[in-house]
């Protein structure tokens, strides 16, 4: 988000009685990232929904807003910071900044990177609000809720009647990344930053608008699959701004053309997104063996349709593996389901759920309910 933002003082967000929930929410997630909180995500204080993306979803619509412009603000805030409250500009996804370290920086920090910091953390501290509870997701958003309806000294209210105004998911991602937002290339309508956040905020809107799916905890492994792939295919060895930093800090596979390996992928994001720390980072029929000797994985050998899927499932045999992510639509505007690289062929990106190949047919592991 570009420096010209303005953030209005804290106007009664959080009031004294709730402290006490607060803190006790903090303390759940204090010194995780947004994306890797799997086992916080299934048990919100207060947000509903598996993940970030969700549950920032639900919270705007349960605060009045329609599906479309809660989901057109989604759309710009995975952007801006993978919805990860403790991002700081230019982190890779899943790195952690305290409000310590970030006020005395110039670059943009939590939801929608407010930019400097400092324009967040410290009229929050002004207010008496701790530091643990200033990086929290509930928190930001009820910042962000009461900027929109104009409370505080520098209100955001066009925004928020522009965001009120829009109709459909298109409308709404316009009103709140050229109003709110108000990043560089804005103006650039036709460009590459609005057709992602474009596509972004439809498959929220696709994913999250027909209510809960599923009951095992799977938003982490979609959010982080979808942050690290390219959500449409053709990309090569070309790999999504952040996956080699992503890859290097989470999953440390060196060697042969890692950027590209089925395996690499799929241990990067169970690592990175919390789910599942110890899976193996290589070697797609070790990673196969892991799941079905591991008490964490409910394991299926013989699925042959999709309707007996749940996003956030591992497909796996002696030579690939991908993960199921559910249908989104890519910025081609064509659905997929599924993201996968393959081995000196391509980097992470989008692609289609199958069930055997020419190697055999697929294990697929679900973890199992937190």
């Amino acid at each position: 988000m570009g420096e010209i933002k303005v953030v209005p003082i804290i106007g009664g967000v959080v009031a004294a009685l709730f402290l006490p929930l607060l803190i006790v929410l903090a303390l759940i997630v204090v010194g995780l990232a947004g994306m890797d909180t799997a086992e916080a995500q299934c048990d919100p204080a207060g947000l509903t929904g598996k993940g970030n993306q969700q549950q920032a979803f639900n919270f705007f619509v349960s605060a009045g807003y329609s599906k479309e412009q809660a989901a057109g603000v989604i759309g710009n805030l995975i952007t801006e910071s993978s919805v990860e409250p403790a991002l700081r500009q230019g982190d890779v996804p899943g790195t952690v900044t305290h409000p310590a370290d970030a006020l005395d920086s110039p670059l943009g920090w939590g939801l929608v990177q407010w930019t400097p910091a400092a324009k967040l953390i410290k009229p929050a501290r002004d207010a008496g609000v701790d530091d643990a509870t200033i990086e929290t997701l509930e928190f930001q958003l009820d910042f962000l809720k009461d900027q929109l309806d104009g409370d505080g000294p520098v209100p955001e209210k066009i925004a928020g009647d522009k965001l009120k105004a829009a109709t459909t998911v298109d409308e709404a991602t316009f009103a709140f990344g050229y109003h709110f937002e108000r990043f560089a290339d804005r103006d650039d309508l036709t460009g590459a930053n609005w057709a992602q956040r474009k596509a972004d905020a439809r498959t929220v809107l696709e994913r999250y608008g027909a209510g809960a799916s599923g009951g095992q905890c799977d938003g982490g492994i979609v959010e982080t699959a979808l942050a690290l792939a390219w959500d449409t295919p053709g990309h090569g060895h070309d790999s999504k701004p952040g996956y080699a930093a992503a890859e290097a800090a989470y999953n440390g596979s060196k060697g042969y053309d890692e950027l590209t390996d089925c395996g690499v992928f799929v241990a990067t994001v169970m690592v990175m997104s919390g789910a599942d720390k110890d899976y193996v980072r290589r070697l797609t029929s070790s990673q196969r063996a892991y799941v079905r000797g591991s008490p964490k994985y409910e394991v299926f050998e013989d699925l042959t349709n999709e309707g007996q899927l749940r996003p956030g499932d591992i497909f796996v045999h002696d030579g690939h593996t991908f993960i199921y992510i559910g249908n989104y639509t890519g910025g081609d505007g064509k659905t997929y389901n599924a993201a996968s690289a393959s081995l000196t062929e391509h980097v992470p990106e989008a692609s289609r759920v199958y069930f055997s190949d020419s190697r055999g047919h697929y294990t697929v592991a679900r973890l199992k309910n937190g």
